[in-house]
């Protein structure tokens, strides 16, 4: 590596130029997003009877379906409501009046979701929208659906904190998950710590963010997490595609350690493109700890390129944040190394102009 490649990220030039819609204003933004959202469920109020419900299914797709998957580690983790998260045309689970139903979608417009959300009320469950607008809020409206209004203007993928901490709200004022106002002010107090140490105007020497773009470029990257990060994983996975526009993949522990694992005997070629990031749950803190330290000696016997992050010490809420932090920092600085604007995805925008044009793929 080129000492000129090596401090390209503390080049302020640089920022201008790749990111002129300032993205890196928006990844600042996370953690005043949870505390807004946050504050905006303290004042809904859910119909009184949604507190016997046994279980959540959130439907959704890309950015606006990781908010259910952190919701549902976080839910996990606690022991109480079993979430599950619907990322389909079709509903595969039975809804019954006792299922909370949560479409979410940050546009509105997502045919899949609203696909979700038409048999969801044919159910006649519970049925809760989450989005900033579109014709997801026009249906939720016209059928007397609670609608919680996604209060910022950017790509749904930026929305990740607001959306999650709008559903974790609405389930905590239900009592299906256990979460004091103490441990969101001090998740907003450690992200905020955690902020000042991964933006743009840290130098590589003291910016964790940086350095792990500067071992990931060039590589396939592999992202294992488990427990309160296996959420966590698909959105370092997903911010990797977006953002960085490289392949990237996610595999959860302990899975991987039946199946995946046998890849990393492939040899040296295949060493030689690959890095491998564990994210694992803080010390201690979860039941997945003993698997990581075998998926990490397995990558070492193969001479596999791998990095251990490890969660910190706190609530397991301010956990999930920080992780998810890290995450969109280096997928960010991945991208500005590549030379490639983060915020546009013109494929993603394509797609779903061709899904448009196709009324046989059934997203009616």
């Amino acid at each position: 590596m080129s000492p000129r490649a090596k401090y390209k990220l503390d080049d302020p030039k640089l920022y201008s130029r790749l990111d002129p819609s300032g993205l890196r204003e928006r990844l600042r933004a996370l953690p005043g997003h949870c505390e807004v959202a946050w504050q905006e469920t303290r004042t809904f109020a859910p119909p009184k009877d949604w507190v016997s419900s046994t279980k959540v299914v959130v439907g959704g797709m890309g950015g606006s379906a990781i908010a259910g998957d952190l919701a549902a580690d976080f839910a996990s983790v606690q022991g109480t409501v079993p979430i599950w998260v619907v990322r389909d045309l079709r509903v595969p689970l039975w809804l019954d009046e006792s299922t909370l139903f949560v479409a979410c979608s940050y546009s509105g417009a997502t045919k899949e979701t609203l696909a979700l959300f038409r048999q969801a009320l044919q159910a006649k469950g519970r049925v809760l929208a989450i989005t900033s607008g579109g014709a997801l809020a026009e249906r939720g409206r016209a059928y007397g659906v609670p609608l919680l209004d996604v209060g910022i203007s950017v790509e749904p993928r930026s929305a990740v904190g607001y959306n999650l901490m709008l559903l974790l709200g609405v389930l905590q004022r239900l009592g299906l998950v256990e979460i004091e106002e103490e441990e969101v002010r001090g998740a907003v107090e450690s992200l905020n710590r955690t902020l000042s140490c991964l933006t743009e105007d840290i130098p590589m020497r003291e910016n964790p963010a940086k350095q792990l773009a500067m071992k990931l470029r060039g590589k396939l990257i592999l992202v294992y997490g488990g427990g309160l990060f296996t959420g966590v994983a698909r959105r370092w996975k997903c911010q990797f595609n977006e953002n960085s526009k490289v392949w990237a993949f996610f595999e959860t522990v302990p899975e991987v350690l039946h199946n995946s694992v046998e890849a990393s005997g492939a040899g040296p070629a295949a060493a030689g493109r690959t890095i491998t990031l564990l994210l694992q749950p803080g010390s201690g803190a979860d039941a997945t700890e003993p698997y990581f330290s075998v998926v990490a000696e397995l990558l070492r016997r193969s001479k596999i390129p791998h990095q251990i992050l490890q969660g910190g010490t706190g609530s397991p809420l301010a956990e999930l944040l920080g992780m998810v932090l890290m995450g969109d920092y280096a997928s960010y600085y991945l991208a500005l190394l590549q030379g490639v604007d983060p915020t546009p995805t013109p494929n993603i925008v394509l797609a779903k102009k061709l899904l448009a044009s196709t009324p046989e793929a059934g997203l009616k």
